[in-house]
């Protein structure tokens, strides 16, 4: 076509046409008064026609049996594209700090985990094999209705003592029995005042042994939440910090328990 540019050979071209004897034409870059739209590098020559070049090599490569990798095809990125990667490792570095920080997060909850289910487990069975907090409330539940028997019999006491003391006052001959009845008759009331004491320590106590109970709640709910089988397998943390004469010091025994006297008198028989 008049007016349109020659093609520009490249050297691989040239090369083949060499090789098989055609005559080599001359060429210029440009025909006179016909330029390029497209910019040109300081060789003179555009991105279009270096591309081209490219993809000719290719197939000329391919036509001579060599097995290359393309080099570059018309879907390749542009170079920008490539100017993504270092932003990419940046942000798989943050990905990796993270989760790092997350693992260490997650090892400490998991050794306070471990920790909470040994203490758990020295609560739960010492060397007495029995759960201390429940233990603690069974006792203190029996000193509230123990001194509760004992003021009982204190209040009956002093009021048979009253119950005395008016009839010796009544039978007496002269002032000074009648007024020892009296005294004694006095002493008796303050005896009876004083046993309000077990009024306001049975009160303390059962708050004390309500705590404890909601303490115990606590714990088996989290026992349920572990499994009671886990725990089991806890080794306990927390060692007696005692003396050998601790298993002796039981205080007495709770009904229905211990030695009673049925069984001492059964070793004499």
């Amino acid at each position: 076509m008049a007016g349109a540019p020659n093609k520009r050979l490249f050297s691989a071209e040239l090369k083949m046409m060499q090789e098989k004897g055609q005559e080599l034409p001359q060429q210029s870059f440009y025909q006179e008064g016909n330029i390029a739209a497209e910019p040109l590098n300081s060789n003179g020559v555009s991105n279009e026609q270096l591309l081209s070049a490219i993809l000719d090599l290719q197939i000329i490569m391919r036509k001579n049996g060599q097995n290359s990798t393309p080099i570059i095809t018309e879907s390749t990125p542009p170079p920008a594209e490539a100017n993504a990667a270092p932003s990419g490792l940046e942000n798989l570095a943050q990905d990796y700090e993270a989760a790092t920080a997350l693992k260490n997060e997650i090892r400490a909850l998991s050794r306070s985990i471990q920790e909470t289910k040994a203490e758990i487990r020295s609560m739960q069975g010492g060397t007495q094999g029995g759960d201390q907090v429940l233990n603690a409330s069974t006792e203190l539940d029996a000193v509230v209705q123990a001194t509760e028997d004992a003021t009982n019999v204190i209040l009956e006491s002093t009021e048979k003592i009253e119950e005395l003391a008016q009839k010796i006052h009544n039978n007496a001959d002269n002032d000074d029995d009648r007024g020892a009845a009296d005294d004694i008759m006095e002493t008796s009331i303050k005896m009876i005042e004083a046993c309000n004491f077990q009024d306001l320590t049975g009160q303390r106590i059962t708050k004390v042994v309500g705590a404890l109970k909601y303490v115990e709640d606590r714990i088996n709910a989290m026992i349920e939440i572990w499994g009671e089988e886990d725990i089991a397998d806890v080794d306990a943390s927390v060692a007696d910090e005692t003396d050998s004469d601790k298993n002796l010091l039981n205080g007495p025994a709770m009904d229905g328990e211990g030695i009673g006297q049925d069984d001492i008198d059964a070793l004499f028989d």
